[in-house]
């Protein structure tokens, strides 16, 4: 059995060591469900549940059906419609508080004690011991889990998404490349920036200009490979905030950022980088890939999957594998894209219920952590769509699911692919994903040193040690006074970096520099990092 990765929060101690079937370890509540049938609750989700697009909507969606017969409870689903904007019909909900679904998944964190304060959602302190127990037993197995769901007055107010072995979960995407080029030019794995860019050259000479390549939101944008100088974040206003020594600055300012800028800008311009990075998204990189304009890239563990089946399909192989993310020249590396298990969606439960409906909508929530509830979330009903293999002693697909030729056929009986209130196990991604892409997330998550490495804390460092941590709340003045600086901040870092990675401006012109340090200012940086500060330092004292 694998054992379960230390899980990282910001810089507490948190949990080593558990099975990686986390179901041995949760809370039976087989006397508890079903529930008698006779309750209905409403349930919005945001990002996490959308229906398969095989089906027309939840009324035909064998998770949301069996998920009701499951619980015992009636539920009406509310999901964005195809093809709309989650964040924007989450704030069209919110602007009715007289209307609200009665459980709600969004992302409420960082200001979760405003909607407290409001009468929003409610202060599920008082119950949830009693009413979700499983949910409560999970949160007492880790100071990790129990710091990040609840505000810094200690009231409890959501559940959260987890990822059963933290971090490498959250370590899904990174650089790759086709073995057959490298072997083909004589070459090894790259592992300094310098031998990364190295091999960028060697193809590009060799295979007609093929040039690095990447889907620019959200592969490239948010990370790029900028730990390799010492530097956190890319051109993503979510990965402005970075935290050095116990302090929140801004990752884009640093002298470090500024090097990985450099050195970007200077490929760029060369013709070594796909000219249209700043346009092209995953559909678009798997068209270049396929034709062989790229042998070189940084994407997802499921593209990857998607790049090597049709290459393969065509007769062409399974060339793409994932390498670790390329170090300075000393092997040091800073940060990578990455995570501590522990997302920033959560459902809440709103104060459209009142006290008995809200009890049910604990009830409700409250099964996917139980050792039943986290089987179902994850894979179905057994016997249906999975059972246990007596080869591994995990779940398996049957052929329903095993011989489903759509996109992603799980969805259809699972709740926990993407998001949501629950446990996500890391078996699923295991049964979603080819072993060349588990090899690569790897990789990526233990840096090229193997799964068997000693130097477990620096990996969690450079994976989301230096990350805006996950269940940070505002107070309500700081929540009010963020939304007059932030956006307008994030897009003008977004903006002006963008503009010197891809050349247009020119980052090692000093006065260039300079003037958009400068700029910060009128977008009240100092004061944005001071109340970043103040909140961080409330929650590092949790």
């Amino acid at each position: 059995m694998k054992k379960l990765l230390s899980l990282v929060l910001a810089l507490c101690m948190v949990l080593t060591a558990a099975s990686a079937f986390a179901a041995a370890n949760l809370l039976s509540t087989a006397d508890i469900y079903p529930l008698d049938g006779t309750k209905t609750i409403t349930w919005y989700s945001q990002d996490s549940h959308n229906v398969h697009t095989d089906y027309s909507d939840w009324h035909e969606s064998p998770f949301h059906l069996n998920l009701s017969k499951q619980l015992g409870i009636n539920i009406e689903w509310i999901l964005p419609t195809t093809g709309s904007d989650g964040g924007v019909f989450t704030n069209t909900l919110l602007a009715d508080p007289n209307n609200l679904p009665n459980i709600m998944e969004a992302y409420f964190m960082n200001n979760a004690q405003q909607y407290l304060d409001d009468g929003l959602i409610w202060d599920l302190t008082p119950y949830l011991e009693e009413y979700a127990p499983a949910y409560w037993a999970w949160l007492q197995s880790n100071p990790a889990y129990d710091k990040a769901m609840k505000t810094d007055e200690g009231q409890y107010y959501a559940f959260g998404f987890f990822r059963e072995d933290g971090g490498w979960n959250d370590s899904y995407q990174g650089p790759v490349v086709r073995q057959d080029w490298l072997e083909e030019c004589g070459l090894e794995i790259p592992k300094t920036i310098r031998e990364f860019e190295n091999v960028i050259r060697v193809f590009n000479e060799k295979y007609n200009g093929a040039t690095f390549t990447s889907a620019f939101s959200p592969r490239f944008y948010q990370m790029g490979l900028s730990g390799a100088f010492g530097a956190y974040g890319n051109v993503n206003a979510s990965y402005l905030y970075e935290i050095r020594d116990n302090k929140v600055i801004l990752a884009q300012s640093t002298d470090e950022y500024r090097d990985w800028l450099r050195w970007f800008s200077g490929i760029y311009k060369e013709g070594l980088v796909d000219t249209d990075l700043l346009t092209v998204d995953d559909t678009n990189v798997q068209q270049k890939v396929e034709t062989g304009l790229s042998g070189i890239a940084l994407t997802s563990m499921g593209q990857m999957n998607l790049w090597n089946n049709h290459m393969e399909a065509a007769g062409n192989g399974r060339p793409w594998i994932g390498i670790p993310y390329p170090t300075d020249d000393e092997g040091n590396i800073y940060s990578i894209f990455g995570g501590s298990g522990i997302g920033s969606i959560t459902g809440v439960i709103t104060k459209s219920a009142d006290e008995e409906t809200m009890k049910t909508c604990l009830r409700a929530l409250d099964y996917a952590y139980s050792a039943e509830g986290f089987l179902f979330w994850n894979y179905g009903i057994e016997g249906d769509s999975w059972y246990m293999s007596e080869e591994t002693g995990l779940p398996a697909w049957t052929d329903l699911v095993a011989n489903d030729t759509s996109n992603d056929p799980m969805v259809k009986y699972n709740g926990t692919t993407w998001s949501g209130s629950c446990i996500q196990a890391t078996n699923l991604l295991y049964l979603k994903n080819s072993q060349a892409s588990i090899d690569a997330d790897d990789a990526w998550f233990y840096l090229g040193m193997g799964r068997d490495t000693d130097q477990m804390d620096k990996v969690l460092e450079v994976t989301s040690g230096h990350k805006w941590p996950t269940g940070v709340t505002f107070t309500t003045a700081e929540s009010d006074e963020l939304d007059l600086y932030d956006a307008n901040l994030g897009t003008y870092v977004v903006e002006q970096c963008t503009s010197f990675l891809v050349g247009n401006k020119d980052v090692n012109d000093d006065a260039a520099w300079n003037d958009f340090i400068s700029g910060l200012s009128q977008y009240h940086v100092d004061r944005v990092l001071e109340l970043r500060q103040n909140c961080y330092d409330r929650y590092l004292s949790r």
